[in-house]
């Protein structure tokens, strides 16, 4: 009897502390435990299931398949696991622009999360309006062009004649005139640009992108091929865009940033990890987490938290140009930074993170700025989507805070 209910303990020990590797022997039990000691073995084994389960849930990790329906312990992390796998499919679906999605089974996380797809999908539709309300405006303006574009000198389009061979100008109305005096080599460069079709009778539209001594001028181009005084020429109806298309540059801008700290948004920052992705490009992904963000907030007020998110995004934007720094929300960043390797990466957060702890904001500061890192280098091999490369950054900046936590309290 002492040595069955020796053999049963150690064996429910080694359940709960070395589940994989629980064994035990059922001939050496009092045949009046075997049946218990099966029913013992069975729930181990479900055990086993539910531990490995939920320790893949806690990793964020929902490619693990759940355990087998008889596993009734395993029930309710079944039941998380299908809740998350949806939360998942809708928060990419909200990424692609789909903002009818809602949750109903979260609590406070629900109630938050709808609150921001109500609030991105406002802005979005504002956006798209004043953009289309933009784009139609251009239109009529287009069009109005056409219907002038028999007069000369009496409209504030430019307007050309000009020679199909060589170049010469045989015609043009005041405004055309004032800018080949301003620019003599105007029409040799719209020349270069405008798409080519001598027919005579045939007409082309062309938006050109012009560069004028360092500055961007955007034209509208109508073009008809006519025979003038016996010569196959153009005639150039011009109309400069350059103030409505910056206009709706800066509209489509908004779009994609973040209005506290300019830096990119969480929208546009999926849109180029994907993209990146599609195209098998080396990079590294840095996901930054702020440290006590919510204890300035708590302690100083909310304006001092917003300076703290501010300048941890200025000091993230000392990245390369070409690199990608986007706010998730809150006090989370990911920086993109093409052509970097896990080394490169590590030396140049390693610079800007001492810069952020050394702003000259916190001199006479009774706290201190820090941030806690994640790093993931991705190549031409890479495999994994998004959502694991981010989840993997995730996971090792919390090892990262964790450890530089230990080590202060061990310096302490």
């Amino acid at each position: 009897m002492s040595v069955t209910s020796d053999l049963l303990f150690a064996y429910l020990r080694e359940i709960f502390y070395a589940t994989p590797d629980a064994k035990l022997d059922i001939e050496k039990l009092d045949e009046d435990y075997v049946m218990f000691a099966r029913g013992l073995m069975f729930f181990a084994h479900c055990f086993s299931q539910y531990n490995e389960f939920a320790i893949a849930l806690a990793k964020g990790d929902l490619s693990l398949s759940p355990p087998p329906p008889e596993n009734e312990l395993a029930a309710p992390l079944k039941t998380l696991h299908a809740s998350l796998k949806h939360l998942t499919w809708q928060s990419q679906r909200v990424a692609k622009g789909d903002y009818k999605q809602r949750v109903d089974f979260m609590g406070e996380f629900a109630d938050g999360f709808n609150m921001m797809v109500e609030q991105l999908a406002d802005r979005q539709q504002k956006l798209e309006d004043e953009i289309a309300a933009s784009q139609k405006h251009a239109k009529a303006m287009e069009q109005s062009n056409l219907l002038l574009s028999n007069l000369t000198h009496y409209i504030p389009q430019q307007i050309f004649v000009v020679a199909t061979d060589g170049h010469e100008i045989l015609l043009q109305n005041s405004m055309a005139q004032l800018e080949i005096e301003q620019n003599k080599d105007y029409i040799s460069k719209l020349m270069e640009l405008l798409p080519q079709h001598h027919e005579m009778g045939g007409s082309n539209f062309a938006e050109i992108q012009l560069d004028q001594e360092g500055v961007e001028r955007y034209l509208e181009v109508n073009s008809y091929f006519i025979e003038w005084n016996k010569f196959n020429a153009v005639a150039l109806v011009i109309k400069d865009v350059s103030v409505e298309k910056k206009q709706i540059k800066e509209l489509e801008g908004h779009a994609y940033h973040d209005a506290l700290t300019n830096a990119f948004n969480r929208f546009y920052g999926m849109l180029i990890l994907n993209d990146w992705l599609d195209q098998k490009k080396k990079f590294a992904l840095i996901f930054v987490d702020m440290d006590s963000l919510k204890y300035v907030n708590d302690v100083h007020g909310h304006g001092e938290g917003d300076e703290y998110i501010i300048r941890v995004a200025r000091h993230l934007l000392a990245f390369p140009k070409d690199a990608v720094v986007c706010r998730l929300g809150g006090d989370e960043f990911m920086v993109l930074v093409p052509g970097f390797d896990h080394d490169a990466a590590a030396q140049r957060i390693s610079e800007i993170s001492h810069a952020i702890e050394n702003d000259e904001y916190l001199h006479d500061k009774d706290y201190r700025y820090s941030i806690s890192v994640g790093i993931v280098a991705v190549d031409e091999n890479n495999e994994l989507p998004a959502g694991e490369i981010l989840g993997m950054a995730d996971e090792r900046m919390y090892i990262h805070k964790r450890a530089r936590k230990k080590e202060r309290q061990a310096n302490a």
